[in-house]
């Protein structure tokens, strides 16, 4: 159980506020990508020449769809990440999931985080250290208050855990709300 003093505020509550949020949450995330690649330094690309003909096949590292994003902190987080964040397109599927959570560098993907938001709220919001419990807690929160399906919820939780460098045991596939 999650005692009201425990946990962070609500950003907003009810799902007739989950379309609004979830768009501006998502247009806050392709702003700050925007605002954070003017950060980065400009690298000239090297001008091919005439004889360089390009690889057949593309490079299995490759990761020209994949940006680095600079480090700060994503709504409704109030800490900011223990790890990298990322940039990558995400697609989403017909039960609400989104994917990629992560870019390959094992990065926060922005654009997933800011696709979960709205349904996501408590578990994106928990902080750096939440106590043993408060995770499953949190989750069943969502469902009950932000709309959030199960199987969202767990992607919720996995970038949550990976955002804030959470290490808890548990399956959030698993967790059973009462």
């Amino acid at each position: 159980m999650t005692f009201p003093g425990t946990r962070s505020p609500r950003r907003w509550s009810g799902s007739s506020a989950a379309p609004g949020s979830l768009r501006a949450l998502l247009v806050a995330g392709l702003v700050a990508c925007a605002c954070s690649s003017a950060d980065l330094p400009a690298v000239p690309s090297p001008s091919p020449s005439p004889a360089a003909q390009p690889s057949p096949s593309p490079s299995p590292t490759s990761t020209s769809d994949e940006a680095s994003v600079a480090q700060q902190v994503l709504p409704p987080a109030t800490d900011p990440p223990a790890g990298n964040l990322c940039s990558k397109p995400i697609t989403t599927t017909a039960d609400g999931r989104a994917a990629p959570l992560l870019c390959k560098s094992g990065a926060v993907n922005v654009l997933a985080w800011a696709y979960y938001g709205a349904v996501g709220t408590s578990i994106l919001s928990l902080g750096l250290n939440p106590n043993n419990g408060q995770p499953q807690a949190a989750m069943c929160d969502d469902i009950a208050h932000n709309g959030a399906k199960p199987a969202q919820e767990a992607d919720a939780y996995r970038l949550a855990a990976a955002y804030y460098g959470w290490t808890f045991t548990f399956d959030p596939t698993k967790v059973s709300c009462q």
